[in-house]
């Protein structure tokens, strides 16, 4: 005789299996360091989104929604353009890492360069570095995460560098390094 099954058990499974599959895991695993996620205060961009800017503008990067994998879902978009997105974190925090939420669309090798500028009081930025080789499957949304090492800073200025179609982005995490 087969054991009895719990419908419970099955919504359990059910969820972990959705959460693994869409790969939204929000740790940061094999690095000694520890992380603790910083939110952003507030966030523009040099230019705005290309499609539907006013419904799916520069704050949906931080407001810890990730969108599906897919064309028409709720990703910030910025068609043939490279937008510079000045991140304020609301005081001086040491960040170890940066986590990009994108999704390539015409090229895997899509998002070809990401420029980290850093500053302390959100007027003059200083080039931290430049970062290269984010590669994903075509329509499918992936982390793209850049390590800073230790940069003590509140404020981050990223700009993208596209190739192919443009620059599709769903959020941006900020980890700060825990003590």
């Amino acid at each position: 005789m087969y054991p009895l099954i719990r419908p419970s058990f099955l919504l359990s499974i059910g969820v972990l299996s959705v959460l693994f599959i869409n790969g939204q895991e929000r740790s940061i695993s094999g690095d000694a360091r520890k992380f603790r996620l910083v939110p952003a205060q507030t966030v523009q961009s040099s230019i705005g989104p290309t499609m539907d800017g006013g419904r799916l503008g520069v704050d949906r990067l931080i407001d810890g929604k990730l969108p599906e994998s897919g064309w028409r879902s709720t990703w910030t978009v910025w068609m043939k353009k490279n937008p510079s997105i000045a991140f304020d974190l609301g005081a001086e925090k040491r960040i170890g890492v940066i986590r990009i939420y994108f999704q390539p669309w015409d090229r895997s090798d899509e998002l070809m360069e990401v420029k980290v500028e850093v500053s302390r009081d959100g007027d003059n930025y200083m080039l931290f570095n430049e970062y290269e080789g984010f590669v994903s499957e075509k329509g499918k949304a992936a982390w793209a995460e850049v390590d800073l090492r230790a940069v003590k800073a509140q404020y981050f200025r990223i700009t993208p560098k596209y190739q192919g179609w443009g620059n599709q982005w769903g959020e941006v995490e900020f980890w700060e390094i825990k003590n």
